[in-house]
């Protein structure tokens, strides 16, 4: 009987005579564990993969039994993006609290799930799935693996080294692979959270939302998060107190990946006077001493809401709030990183 209990108990609550790879064999079952980093067996869930291409979609499962634990659920995919995607979408929130790739690799991971953008050579060879069709690259798309736990959460450590080779093993079946995919996957750290300084926000210098961007009890300055330990990307999280549960995230990045979706994203961007870069609502790239930054401000639901009905919801005036706050921001982080100071336009 106890040999019996023991190999249910190695049987529920590891991978012992189970799979050695998921996904195809994308996905080694080692990498997979560490990334749930919990004791459990791990098995698939869903399995889509494109004959005689890199495109695939995967999920998998870790359960278990006698030991307690929730259970966990990863999904893997291949994707096409546009623009700046992981700071201008909803999908990707709290960008300060990610931890990003220091090794020459354009990516980040949380708790949550993580992104990698595949080499540039890739973004015309790798597309998406929807079901089992496969989506071919277009001329805007930006290739990319990502990540997303839909249930319990990963550890960062682990997640970050099976984005990694599953990104390079996709790069490897398209022939654009980089030797920056083989390197070890250094990540920056996020701050802890602290009170913001009105005068100072995210710590910089002469940076301080609008009047019109406050409303009393409702939207006030509250706390905020810092992630400023790699030299291309730093970011900051603001969370306002008050009760209109409302948010502010800005970014500002030399990633030439991230810069580069930015540009090819169609109708956009508009270019600036003087030949300074370029902007539209919430974002600009910059051409700054010797590299192009790229700037970016994002709206919670909750804050978008507060602004609008501050404003009465007037279109003209939330533009207006909208566009002081993402210039105060500008003028503050700009100068921070040798460029030029623009005046954003009012229309």
């Amino acid at each position: 009987m106890i040999a019996a209990l023991a190999s249910l108990h190695c049987w529920w609550n590891t991978n012992v005579l189970g799979a050695e790879a998921f996904c195809d064999g994308r996905l080694n079952s080692g990498d997979v564990q560490e990334a749930l980093d919990s004791p459990g067996r791990v098995s698939e869930v869903l399995v889509r993969v494109a004959s005689g291409r890199p495109e695939f979609e995967c999920s998998v499962k870790r359960t278990s039994r006698f030991v307690g634990g929730e259970d966990q659920q990863l999904s893997l995919t291949t994707a096409g993006e546009q623009g700046a995607f992981p700071f201008t979408t909803a999908v990707w929130k709290n960008p300060a609290a990610r931890s990003y790739f220091t090794n020459g690799v354009t990516g980040a991971v949380s708790e949550a799930g993580g992104y990698i953008v595949l080499p540039k050579a890739c973004w015309d060879k790798v597309g998406d799935l929807q079901g089992n069709r496969v989506v071919r690259p277009g001329q805007e798309a930006v290739a990319t693996v990502e990540a997303t736990v839909k249930q319990g959460s990963a550890d960062r450590t682990g997640l970050a080294r099976l984005l990694t080779r599953t990104a390079r093993k996709v790069a490897e079946e398209a022939g654009c692979s980089t030797p920056e995919l083989t390197r070890n996957t250094g990540r920056s750290a996020p701050s802890e959270p602290r009170n913001t300084i009105p005068q100072s926000a995210c710590g910089l210098p002469g940076f301080s939302l609008p009047e019109n961007a406050l409303v009393k009890d409702v939207a006030e300055v509250g706390r905020e998060q810092v992630n400023s330990g790699t030299s291309h990307t730093w970011t900051c999280d603001m969370d306002l107190a008050g009760t209109g549960n409302a948010a502010v995230s800005f970014v500002a990045t030399s990633e030439a990946a991230v810069v580069d979706a930015a540009l090819r994203e169609p109708g956009t961007l508009r270019k600036l006077p003087a030949d300074t870069g370029f902007t539209a609502t919430g974002q600009a790239v910059l051409h700054c001493k010797g590299e192009d930054v790229y700037f970016g401000a994002r709206w919670n639901n909750g804050y978008e809401g507060v602004l609008l009905d501050s404003t009465h919801h007037s279109a003209a005036r939330y533009a207006e709030v909208r566009r002081a706050t993402f210039q105060s921001f500008l003028d503050a982080a700009a100068e921070s990183r040798s460029c030029p100071r623009v005046t954003l336009p009012t229309a």
